[in-house]
This record gives C-alpha cells, structure tokens and sequence, in this order.
C-alpha cells in the first residue's frame, strides 16, 4: 500500500517539472519570432513556461492518478482503494486549482504586457527614425519619449537619441533670429529656453547686465544645447566682474533675491514658479537650508495642481494598457475620457492624449494627464527641467473651482482601474473582480457581460475538473492494470507519453465544456451561477460512478 500511495506525488510533480522545462524551451526558441525586447526575455520565457505548464496540468493529473491506482489492489474493490490513495491526489489538485485562479490570470496579462511593450517600443523606435531622416526632430524626440518609459538602456534606443541631440544641437548652431521661425524645432523646451534667451539678449542691449546673465543661464539651464546662449553666459558675467562691487558680493546678493523672490512666489500660491525658483537654487547652494526647505514645500504645493513627467515614464514602463473609453453618468453631470493609451501604477492612473468631455459644456485636451482618487490633472512638469510644462487646451467650457489644471470628477481611480480591467481580455481579468465586478460591467460600464460569465464559470469549472480527471484516472487505472506489478522506472518513464496522449480526449473535453458555458451564460443570464454549480456538481457525481463501474468491471 506504501508504494501505491508514494507514486502519484513523484509522477505528478516529474511531468509538471518536465512540462515546465518545455515550456521555457519552446520560449526560448520562440522569443526570435515573438520580437520581445532583450530586457524581458527571461519574464516572458518564464511566462510561457508556466502558462504551458498550467494547459498541461489536467492531463498530468489523469495520467498520474491511473499510473498511481495500477498496483491497487482489486480485492479492496474503488471505494476501498480510492480511500487510501485520493489524499495526495486531491491534495495536490487544490493547491493546482487555487495557483490556476489566483496567479495564471496575472501570469497571462503579464506575457501580453511583454509582448505589447515590445510591439510598441520597436514601432516607435522606427517612427522615431523615419522622422528623424525626414527632418522632423521634436517629433523624433517625442516618440522617443516613449521608448524610454519601456527600456532606456536598449542599445538602438540609445544609439538614436544620440542621433536626435546632435541633430538638435546642429540646428542650434544657426544664428538665432528675433522671432521662431516656421523651421526651428517644434520643442516646448527650446522654445521656453529660446523666449528667455532673446530677453537676455535685450537686457544685454539696454545695459541690465544682471538681468542679462541671470536670463542667459536660465536659458542655459532648460536647453543646454546652444552655444550661442554658453557665450552669453560668459560675455554677461564678466561683464558682471568688470563693475564696481566685487562678483562675490554680486552674486551673493542676487542668490539672496533670488531666494527671496521665490519665497514670495510661495506664499503667492504661484507653486510652480516658486518650484523653478528654488530648483534653479538648489543647483547653485543645495547645501542651503532654506532652499532646501522651500523647495519641498513648493514641490509639495504643485503636486496639487500638477504632476511631474517622470511619473508617467514609470507607469508606462510598467503597465501600458492601451486606449480607454470611460464614461460615468453622475448628478452633477456626464464624464466622458478618451485616452490613445493609459498606464496604473501607484500613483494613480496616467493617460496619454487625452479628451475630456464634462459637465457644462467642458471640452478639452491633454497631451498627459493623471487621475487620482477623484481629482484629474492634467498639466505635466518635468522635474530636472520645471520650464518644461504640458498644459490642457480648452477647446470649450471654464475651469472648475480647482483651477485650469486640476478637476473633481465624479469618479475615482478605482472605477477607471475597473473599467480597463473588464474592457480587457477576459482571460486576464482576475477572478475576484469577474466575481464582483459583473453586476456593474453590465450597469455601469456597459459591457457586453456574457463573456465574462462565460469566463467565470470556466474558472469555477477547473476545481470540478481537475477532481473529476482523478476519479476517472483512478478508475481507469484500476480497470487496466497490468498482470505484473509494473516497474517504477517504467511508470516514470511512460507518464510523459501518455499525458500527450491524455491532452487530445481533454481538449475535446474543454471545448464542449466552453460551448456549455457560453449557452448557459447567454440563456439563463439571472441564474447563470446557479445553473452552471449544479451541472457541475452533477459531473462530478457522475465521474464517482463512471470511475467505480470501470474499477468494479476490471478482471480480477
């Protein structure tokens, strides 16, 4: 008896780690074909060795409980052998059920998140050299932008950011006109740097050398790249030194109204400028304990009216979940949203190009955009570079009692994060929201809630089956085992042909049962739950009885 209960467990876990080394090889001889990024290489493999795993593992669990029931004893009749050797067989299909539930719904998103990461840094990353050979730089830098939220050390992506700043620094070298003209680059942060450089150049003119060094190396400091603006710099300030007061004496007192000045912005509630103002500072003395102060309590106070672009780069480095379509019927009116992609992370929900439509009319644009609890932003910093802001535009309707960039709406993350969750496939929606999230997909979201019935009850079946494959291999194993006690070299040996074998009748299996679910799911939508259970259970009392017949009818 001690050998019949000691085989299922070593079978079982051989085939599945057998299984599991095969889905890692077909992984790794598919990843060429895939197009997946060298960074998520091993992830994905994993991903598809365990996704293999688990569309392997009923057919394992059949196998190995007939190999294991081989050498029962036929005197002791099912019930008698069932009793002494189902424990470790049903042991081991819980503990498979609950991994299939709770973590292959993840595993799966996963894989696909690989894979569409990659899809769209490689498009982009072309777009971004198509546009640079036709001469349109800032869009090569935008679509860039992208590539780096996905893998920033990617030797293509690197080797073409170069490419994009030597172009830039290259149109730099033009001499620098009064006024933008059509060609110059279409880049918020040399346009800011450029508007400031021509008022250095002015203040230069009407003899404020202060003014003029101080707008020089603001410039300087947003766009780095124009030489012309270095020499500025260094014409203004030894202009500076060629003045009576000593340069020391100069810039410490500039540092000091500088300071100053971006207190006042503080209090002034303008937390943006006062972040700029302090951010310029910290560069200069960051070992100041006032700025150092001010500067996180003006970082503190623009987070409430903005947030900072490299949070949208981490979210979309880890979550790219497409476009979204939301709306949300609330007292005080209707939200629409409308974004080409969107990204969770824990910072809230990000979106990019967005289109909002409100209540009173409000329209607008947004080209990032972060929505968390139930406040939406939609003005973006970058922190190394504050001059460099991404702001909304209305295209009708006022802003809110928050102000231009910041808006209440009527909803909150979590209904966004559900939404997408629910508007996904629906093998990736994980099982305690396909539990709780029906009633509203269909009343709220409005979604066509029959897959994702359908897709519940598959999940509620896997329990029932994986029970049901062990009954019947008991059976069968009991029913056709051999005259002589078979050798547990051969078992072990045989176990991986015969799950190939055993995969074909259970596929077949899985799709009458995909058919049964759908027609119940559509048929009977109010009690659906109920009507699939007790089919359910109904299978599995069948199985008993199937699988003691077939023991019962065996030779002895």
């Amino acid at each position: 008896m001690a050998d019949r209960t000691s085989r299922f467990l070593p079978i079982a876990l051989g085939c599945m780690t057998l299984a599991f080394i095969t889905g890692f090889g077909s992984g790794l001889l598919s990843i060429g074909k895939a197009n997946i990024l060298y960074r998520f290489a091993v992830q994905w493999e994993l991903c598809v060795a365990v996704l293999f795993l688990a569309a392997w593992t009923p057919a394992i669990l059949l196998v190995s409980s007939a190999l294991a029931f081989e050498v029962a004893d036929r005197g002791e009749g099912f019930s008698g052998a069932a009793s002494k050797a189902l424990i470790p067989a049903l042991v081991l299909a819980a503990a498979v059920s609950i991994f299939y539930l709770l973590v292959v719904p993840g595993i799966r998103e996963r894989k696909t998140w690989y894979e569409d990461a990659s899809a769209l840094f490689s498009s982009s990353l072309m777009d971004a050299r198509d546009a640079l050979a036709k001469g349109r730089i800032a869009e090569a830098e935008r679509l860039l932008l992208v590539c780096r939220a996905i893998d920033e050390k990617d030797e293509g992506y690197k080797e073409l950011y170069d490419r994009v700043q030597a172009a830039f620094i290259l149109e730099a070298d033009a001499p620098a006109e009064p006024a933008p003209a059509a060609g110059e680059p279409d880049d918020p942060a040399w346009r800011t740097a450029n508007r400031f450089y021509l008022e250095s150049l002015r203040a230069r003119d009407e003899g404020r050398l202060f003014d003029a060094n101080y707008l020089a190396r603001r410039s300087l400091s947003i766009f780095p790249r124009r030489p012309e603006v270095r020499r500025l710099v260094e014409e203004t300030w030894q202009a500076l030194q060629s003045l009576g007061p000593s340069a020391e004496e100069l810039a410490d007192a500039a540092f000091y109204k500088r300071k100053l000045e971006g207190y006042a912005m503080l209090q002034e509630k303008d937390y943006l400028s006062a972040f700029r103002r302090f951010t310029e500072l910290a560069a200069d003395a960051d070992a100041d304990q006032d700025v150092r102060k001010y500067l996180e309590l003006s970082r503190e106070g623009l987070e409430s009216v903005a947030f900072f672009l490299d949070e949208d780069r981490r979210a979309f480095g880890e979550s790219d979940l497409g476009e979204l379509r939301f709306e949300s019927a609330q007292p005080g009116g209707r939200w629409a949203l409308e974004a080409a992609r969107c990204a969770v992370s824990d910072d809230g929900v990000f979106f990019r190009d967005l289109a909002v439509k409100g209540p009173g009319g409000l329209e607008l644009t947004a080209p990032f955009a972060r929505l968390r609890g139930d406040v939406l932003l939609v003005r973006a910093v970058d922190r190394e570079k504050p001059d460099v802001v991404w702001e909304p535009a209305y295209l009708a309707g006022k802003p809110g009692e928050l102000g231009p960039y910041a808006m209440r709406v009527g909803f909150d993350e979590g209904n966004v994060i559900e939404k997408i969750r629910l508007s996904g496939p629906v093998a990736d929606v994980p099982l305690a929201l396909l539990a709780t999230g029906l009633g509203r997909a269909e009343s709220e979201y409005r979604l066509d809630v029959a897959p994702l019935r359908a897709e519940f009850g598959l999940r509620l079946a896997y329990p029932f089956v994986t029970i049901m494959l062990i009954l019947m291999g008991a059976g069968l194993g009991i029913r056709f085992k051999a005259i002589e006690p078979p050798r547990p070299l051969a078992t072990y040996l045989s176990a991986p042909f015969l799950v190939v074998l055993g995969l074909v009748p259970i596929q077949a299996g899985a799709r009458a049962g995909r058919f049964m679910v759908s027609l119940l799911a559509e048929s009977l939508p109010g009690s659906f739950i109920l009507a699939w259970a007790a089919f359910l259970a109904l299978c599995t009392v069948a199985s008993v009885f199937f699988a003691a017949r077939v023991a019962l009818n065996a030779p002895r």
